[in-house]
């Protein structure tokens, strides 16, 4: 059972945090990269079998062709996989933050009660942050006024997602909880913990987008070059974002890992 403390330390530092959740991914950071270019190979083949199955280009729009049955039950098979995996790799990153477990590479396809409970957590929380488009979409009858106005629009937008860079700050502890078979209610125990470092815990995501900004600028660079007359071949978009989200993914299990064992005060042998 974990021994842990309740009460947040008053300032939790994040660049400190973020130091050391890269530096407790040292040992196995071998073995993380292992696994991320699996999922990339599995999600690359996936994408070569829809490729391959897809209609040949239409002379018109009017005579194009729309996906097969086949086509759209090869995508959704893809995003199901691409979840899965992301889930485990989650998982996997926490421990290796909490206990110095270095990942083994069977642990992709593994599946149990941790999995299932961090799936249906980040399902619950994809639904409330669709719920606003959800519910826009019932009243877009009597919102014509306020959509006719882009600035009305975008102060909402830019509000909406200043909430959920928030909320992604004290949701970070979600992974490592439930990593580390923490007691239910894993969103109440996430709110509780982060308790005095919420707005702080903001520097999570905040960082990651920033670094993200870093990764698709110089990739829209080397891709300007790569696309040249000079080479035969072309860099797929996909595998760049589908590379891109599986660190993005690391570095937030990471650090959220990071800050969870700083908060909750205990050693990483005591999580």
């Amino acid at each position: 059972m974990p021994n842990e403390t309740e009460t947040a330390p008053a300032k939790l530092p994040v660049f400190r945090t973020i130091e050391d959740a890269f530096r407790a991914l040292r040992p196995g950071w071998r073995r993380l990269i292992l696994l991320i270019l699996v999922i990339l190979a599995i999600e690359i083949a996936l994408d070569l079998l829809g490729a391959a199955g897809a209609p040949g280009p239409a002379p018109d729009a009017e005579t194009a062709a729309t996906p097969g049955m086949g086509i759209v039950l090869l995508r959704l098979v893809r995003l199901l996989v691409e979840l899965l995996l992301s889930v485990n790799l989650l998982l996997l990153v926490a421990r290796l933050v909490l206990f110095a477990e270095i990942p083994p590479l069977g642990g992709l396809f593994r599946w149990g009660p941790r999995q299932w409970r961090l799936l249906g957590l980040l399902l619950l929380i994809a639904l409330v942050a669709g719920m606003p488009a959800i519910v826009g979409g019932f009243l877009s009858p009597f919102l014509g006024a306020f959509l006719a106005l882009p600035e009305a629009v975008i102060a909402f937008l830019a509000l909406y997602g200043l909430c959920w860079v928030w909320a992604a700050g004290w949701l970070a502890s979600i992974v490592p909880i439930v990593a580390s078979d923490g007691p239910a209610g894993v969103l109440d125990r996430a709110w509780r913990i982060a308790e005095g470092n919420r707005f702080r815990l903001m520097g999570i995501p905040l960082c990651i987008l920033f670094g993200c900004m870093i990764a698709v600028g110089s990739a829209e660079i080397v891709t300007a070059f790569f696309n040249t007359e000079l080479l035969p071949f072309r860099i797929p978009g996909a595998v760049f974002t589908t590379l891109l989200l599986e660190i993005v993914y690391v570095a937030y299990a990471a650090i959220g890992a990071a800050a969870y064992r700083r908060m909750t005060g205990a050693a990483p042998e005591q999580v």
